[in-house]
């Protein structure tokens, strides 16, 4: 790794680091204004992957979802999901009649996939923060979940990238990335489980000791796979990074791809195998 880069990566992390463990530990509209403005980035980089495949969502519309969706689930009003959707296919339908633009399937398409991929996935993120309250347990429990997640998932990607370097010899999934090896995925499912070991051992997380081994498991196996699965996107659109927006680290996309999937299952796992058996 070149120095200006390392130098870059290292600012990035100084900089962004901090905030974004002030915004999870006070919640609140602080936490969402976090999410909303990291869904907002990453969605317009999903956009413009789209753009690269001849497509051309609609913009405005498309953008504008997140705010409506992360609204919804932070008011805990989900109930009004089928309604929100029906409203925004509706309008993106509508728009796309009045537009002289060809490929208005695929642009419709793009224009759902990209709210969903982004929005709601990344809503699950904004709503394990305030799960436990809901159960009962202290407010300060879901910014604890939270940095669990972030933390984990951090260790599993260095974990997966020095173990691959070092014992990397069987390939993982050569035609989306050529350089992820079956050792490194190894590594990195290694590095979650530690993870939350360690902090359940100091940190209160709310959690008996199998169920975090049972998360640690979802954010080492999910986090890679969603990995792959933006890689997956970016080969398709011909592009190395999702955007240049973080120096040394590439695009929103390139550095939260691992939570879009592990993040679901791991709330859902929370609410429903853990919370309501309580």
């Amino acid at each position: 790794m070149a120095l200006s880069n390392l130098a870059n990566r290292v600012i990035v992390a100084v900089v962004g680091g901090p905030l974004i463990i002030a915004c999870v530990w006070f919640g609140g509209w602080y936490y969402f204004g976090l999410m909303l403005l990291l869904t907002m980035v990453g969605g317009n980089e999903f956009i413009n992957f789209t753009k690269k495949k001849g497509m051309d969502p609609n913009w405005l519309l498309t953008l504008a979802s997140f705010p409506a969706l992360f609204t919804l689930i932070f008011l805990n009003l989900t109930h009004y999901l089928l309604e929100y959707f029906a409203a925004y296919t509706v309008l993106l339908l509508l728009f796309e009649l009045m537009r002289k633009e060809n490929n208005s399937i695929f642009n419709v398409s793009a224009a759902l996939l990209t709210t969903v991929y982004l929005g709601v996935l990344f809503g699950f993120l904004l709503d394990l923060r305030n799960l436990p309250v809901e159960f009962g347990f202290s407010e300060r429990t879901g910014a604890v979940l939270v940095f669990l997640v972030f933390l984990a998932t951090w260790i599993c990607d260095t974990g997966a990238y020095l173990a691959g370097k070092n014992f990397g010899r069987h390939k993982l999934a050569p035609r989306i990335s050529p350089n992820k090896t079956i050792e490194g995925a190894v590594g990195g499912i290694t590095g979650a489980l530690l993870t939350a070991i360690v902090c359940q051992y100091y940190f209160n997380t709310s959690l008996q000791m199998h169920h975090a081994v049972i998360i640690a498991l979802l954010i080492g196996v999910f986090g890679q796979l969603s990995d792959l699965v933006e890689s997956l996107f970016k080969r398709d659109a011909g592009v190395k990074d999702s955007s240049a927006i973080l120096p040394g680290h590439g695009g929103i996309l390139d550095r939260f791809d691992s939570e879009l999937l592990s993040v679901p299952l791991i709330y859902i796992y929370i609410k429903y195998f853990i919370y309501a058996a309580i």
